[in-house]
């Protein structure tokens, strides 16, 4: 900012101050309000990186929708962790269940309900819930396409279970379970091995526990 001074600094206050209706102001506008030219305005923007005001106007509303997106994103997973968390602090018993890698988030999901004295049970057969008749089941999967996994889902909704999974967003799970919780990039199915992809389902979980021990 100290690089602007007198008319370059006023229009450079007007373009901070005005960055969420720029989209509707004119350069000749801006140029009025400042009492100068619209050379004066693109002179400016240049010393901001961008090659005129039409590209500055342009690229900060593509900034600031990506970042209400961005943000609204935030707020509605936010919403159904909460959602999910209430279901399982309230269920009579909640079911566990995952394949491969991810039978260790299972487990780390399993310490989470101890703590806040939620029954449940990790289960490693779908015969398990043949005498289910309530209770909520979490399932998870990176790729939410791991056949067993959706095969679960599939039983527990005929059950009229409530079934619950984090997984990628679009995948065969999420469109059955009630609530997804959605994974940030798809992951490679094949490699059990995915590091990234864990870390991505350990912080979904962390989310659920946290707000399971502040009920």
């Amino acid at each position: 900012m100290n690089t602007f001074k007198g008319i370059e600094r006023a229009v450079y206050e007007y373009l901070i101050t005005h960055a969420n209706e720029l989209h509707d102001i004119s350069a000749k506008t801006i140029a009025n309000k400042a009492l100068t030219t619209t050379t004066s305005v693109n002179r400016v923007c240049k010393k901001m990186g961008y090659a005129s005001y039409t590209e500055l106007r342009y690229k900060l509303v593509q900034d600031l929708r990506k970042q209400t997106v961005a943000s609204d994103e935030d707020d509605d997973q936010t919403q159904r962790v909460n959602t999910v968390a209430h279901a399982l602090h309230s269920s009579p018993v909640v079911y566990l269940y995952s394949r491969g890698a991810s039978i260790v988030s299972v487990t780390y999901l399993s310490r989470f309900l101890s703590l806040a004295n939620i029954p449940h049970l990790v289960i490693t057969d779908i015969h398990q819930l043949a005498r289910a008749e309530k209770g909520t089941v979490m399932l998870v999967s990176k790729s939410g396409e791991t056949q067993a996994v959706v095969e679960m889902a599939h039983n527990a909704k005929r059950k009229g279970l409530k079934v619950f999974a984090i997984s990628h967003l679009g995948s065969t799970l999420a469109s059955i379970a009630n609530i997804n919780l959605d994974l940030e990039e798809q992951v490679d199915g094949i490699s059990p091995y995915s590091r990234e992809s864990q870390i991505q389902i350990l912080k979904v979980i962390d989310l659920i526990g946290k707000t399971l021990l502040e009920e």
